[in-house]
């Protein structure tokens, strides 16, 4: 009995130790419960929702850039690269992979069937996202899709000197420039993950931000000219050894760069050349001489009917021997010493001018400051201040010797006495495009520099110089041209500079192109040989595509009729 009581008060007993160990679990168990819901919820939702949630960045869409013309001059295309990591791919699922192979047809890199590897296996790249996106229904679980935007230029080299290049490292030109207009900013979208750490559908309460696009850019720049300019560029920097060429191209009447081209494009070592257009200054020798026309001109201090005796085709200045590239001989009106470049007769009419005055007139015509036109690393060029000027100084700047300009500054100087005597900001980019709409940008600022009379008068002398002068071969078939040749030594690098600035039609132009080539051989060395018949070429081939460019007014219509007055 005895026996029997006692294993009866073991049983209880571990029934009581049971149940008090059930009932300490339950109490631990609420409280630990409680500590979640109440002391640490707050804590492990966000645990949770990390667990759950998939943050995954949405790039902005960058700006696309077009040409006055609204052709597209730089822009993106989203491209699809497909792997497969091996290790985690079931030897049974294999063909899911050959299936993905075959729908990529000739984009991918391997035949059906696929062999094995051992590691991380890029199936293609560059698949295009139009092509992509029709089969990723069909894409395995197993392999792996990833998408990049990349930037794209249909016109390519003809281009990149005014455009620059952008990639995922660096941005350069115009794309550095306008890189906070360009430039959009990500935005964030959170996906509930599934079981399998895929993508299920958008977490539509979680706080996505919507990425907000870079703007269009619509450029003045109009693209055909653009390719005329660079494609003779790089045929004329071959054929002549120069080290590098330029050409911009504006329209006078309100500063807009219609073409801006460089060559070389590229370096040597691969990296985008500078542009010279804009980036680099230099003498320009005897286009300058416009400049000390019309200053004296505007100035009053002499007219087209004065003469100066350049018998000797030097003169002195101190010590110091100032002598014409080749001799003209006589006494030659103003017109004549402009036509054929006199040197000697140039210095003479520089002196007619206070030294502050022509100073003056330098710097306002744009000289030894930045245009402050939209482009990166723009040089401001020197006109020595005239305070420092030496007894040489003057009669050096007259004939664009102790003085350097972009060929930018020099297109626009020809701009204002092209269009009457203002001299206006160039402008590079037209507008601004956002949802759908263009905002234009502010007109280009102008001041005058010289009487519309005396702009008048220097065009009808740099006429002059093209029909019986040094500019001859940059004489355009079928329209008038004023221009002026130019040939600079260059004292520090040495070899020389030719240059040729003019405007079409000569009465009334409505288009300036510069040209400069940088130490081309010695034989091409004077404006007249190598940059007056580029700009012929350019201006040629830009009247063919813009005949209008050389037309006057149309006549107003007038009604027809017939003979006898019948309609």
């Amino acid at each position: 009995m005895s026996t029997q009581v006692t294993a009866m008060e073991r049983v209880s007993a571990r029934i009581s130790f049971l149940m008090i160990f059930a009932a300490v679990f339950v109490v631990l168990s609420i409280s630990k419960l409680a500590g979640i819901q109440i002391m640490h919820h707050q804590e492990y939702m966000q645990r949770a929702e990390r667990q759950q949630t998939i943050e995954v960045s949405v790039e902005a869409r960058r700006g696309e850039i077009y040409d006055i013309n609204g052709y597209l001059l730089a822009g993106n295309i989203t491209e699809a690269a497909f792997s497969v990591y091996w290790p985690v791919v079931p030897v049974e699922r294999t063909c899911e992979i050959d299936s993905l192979i075959l729908n990529l047809g000739s984009y991918s890199r391997f035949p059906v069937p696929v062999q094995r590897g051992t590691g991380n296996m890029i199936i293609a790249e560059g698949v295009p996202w139009e092509y992509a996106s029709q089969i990723m229904d069909s894409v395995s679980r197993y392999a792996d899709c990833s998408f990049v935007t990349r930037r794209v230029y249909p016109m390519a080299e003809d281009m990149i000197p005014v455009i620059g290049t952008h990639n995922e490292n660096i941005s350069q030109g115009l794309e550095y420039h306008m890189e906070n207009i360009l430039e959009g900013i990500d935005g964030v979208s959170f996906f509930q993950a599934s079981g399998w750490s895929e993508y299920r559908a958008v977490d539509a309460g979680a706080d996505n931000i919507l990425p907000v696009h870079g703007r269009d850019l619509r450029l003045t720049i109009d693209s055909r000219y653009q390719e005329i300019v660079q494609k003779e560029l790089e045929q004329a920097v071959e054929m002549s050894g120069s080290s590098w060429g330029a050409v911009v191209v504006i329209n006078p009447g309100n500063g807009d760069i219609l073409a801006m081209g460089s060559y070389p494009v590229f370096n040597e070592d691969g990296s985008l050349a500078r542009n010279h257009c804009i980036q680099s200054s230099h003498e320009p020798g005897s286009v300058f001489k416009t400049v000390t026309l019309a200053a004296a001109l505007d100035a009053n201090t002499v007219s087209l009917s004065d003469s100066f005796d350049c018998t000797r085709s030097y003169i002195e200045i101190g010590d110091y021997r100032i002598n014409d590239s080749h001799p003209v001989g006589g006494v030659l009106d103003i017109t004549g010493i402009i036509a054929l470049s006199s040197n000697v007769g140039t210095v003479q009419l520089a002196s007619t001018m206070p030294d502050s005055l022509f100073y003056a007139y330098c710097l306002n015509f744009g000289f030894g400051r930045k245009t402050r036109v939209e482009f990166p690393g723009e040089q401001s060029g020197i006109v020595t201040d005239v305070r420092n000027w030496s007894g040489l100084s003057k009669a050096n700047l007259a004939i664009g010797q102790e003085v350097s300009a972009t060929p930018l500054q020099i297109a626009m100087a020809y701009g204002a006495i092209a269009n009457g005597g203002l001299l206006y900001r160039p402008r590079l980019v037209e507008s601004t495009k956002e949802g759908g709409l263009l905002r234009p940008l502010a007109e280009s600022p102008a001041h005058r520099v010289i009487s519309e009379e005396t702009a008048a008068q220097v065009r009808s002398v740099l006429a002059a110089v093209v029909t019986e002068g040094t500019g001859r071969s940059a004489q355009v078939p079928g329209v008038t041209v004023s221009g002026k040749t130019g040939t600079a030594e260059r004292l520090i690098q040495g070899g020389y500079l030719s240059a040729f600035a003019g405007m079409v039609p000569a009465d009334n132009p409505h288009l300036v192109a510069v040209v400069v080539f940088d130490q081309p051989d010695y034989e091409y060395r004077w404006g007249s040989a190598l940059a007056a018949p580029v700009f012929e070429r350019v201006v040629s081939q830009i009247l063919s595509t813009s005949p209008e460019i050389a037309l006057a007014a149309p006549e107003p219509a007038c009604e027809m009729v017939a003979a006898g007055g019948g309609l």
